[in-house]
């Protein structure tokens, strides 16, 4: 933001969420961390909405601002609040598409049986059962500045979120448990592979304690927001569904 005087920043902080009265949930998209993967349409010239200048497979990205991060080097996140998440897609095979988030304790979740042959849990009426561990997350910017952002791991990628889950609730100070947000987070990408494949995965580790009271402030701000229900996911837009592929489905699990 470029400079401005004393005058101008009063009447910035007098008028602070004017022009925003009648914008609700539904009307923001809270942007995603993602792993670009080989057949991501971040690197296709013929995705214009989606196709992201200079990035590379692995690399990481914001879903909302396109901005990117080399895989290798990574992303500080601060995070903030933890869900896990049972979601009613529409199989791709069918036209893809998020239908639902269901209960842990619904009839349909129970009844969901394993498809060996696709590797998903399939609900009654066919449709996907998908698992996802959801964090949400303050990005720290190299300037300092923090924004909001949720990362979804679903698939093989949930045995990434345990890992993540029990380094935080090892961090303690006098024997106890430190907040989610009293520490910064690298987030990379590393290349794995089986029997059927490549593709980058995330890697994690501990970046050190938050640099300032403002930032651990911002941070707790955040998830007491989402604790009260103020912040709550909305589903992809249409034209995401329709052109932007999860991008664990290009992964050879």
């Amino acid at each position: 933001m470029a400079k401005t005087n004393g005058a101008l920043e009063k009447a910035f902080a007098e008028d602070s969420g004017a022009g925003f009265e009648d914008v609700t949930q539904s009307d923001v998209q809270i942007p995603f961390l993602r792993i670009i993967q080989a057949l991501s349409p971040q690197l296709k010239k013929k995705e214009p909405l989606l196709f992201i200048e200079g990035a590379s497979q692995g690399d990481i990205f914001n879903t909302v601002t396109k901005q990117y991060w080399v895989g290798d080097k990574g992303v500080a996140v601060i995070p903030v609040h933890f869900q896990h998440k049972l979601n009613e897609w529409v199989p791709r095979s069918q036209g893809g598409g998020f239908v639902r988030e269901l209960s842990a304790t619904s009839e349909e979740v129970r009844k969901a049986v394993r498809d060996k042959d696709v590797g998903m849990e399939v609900l009654e009426n066919g449709n996907e059962l998908v698992r996802t561990a959801t964090h949400y997350v303050k990005i720290v910017h190299e300037d300092g500045s923090l924004e909001s952002a949720m990362l979804d791991m679903k698939k093989t990628q949930l045995k990434k979120s345990r890992l993540w889950l029990s380094m935080m609730t090892m961090q303690k100070h006098n024997g106890a448990t430190l907040p989610s947000f009293a520490n910064m987070y690298r987030l990379k990408s590393v290349e794995e592979d089986n029997d059927r494949g490549s593709w980058h995965s995330w890697s994690i580790s501990l970046e050190g304690p938050v640099p300032s009271m403002e930032v651990y402030t911002e941070a707790k701000e955040m998830h007491g927001t989402i604790g009260r229900g103020e912040l709550r996911i909305a589903p992809p837009p249409p034209e995401q569904l329709t052109v932007n592929p999860d991008p664990d489905d290009s992964i050879p699990f």
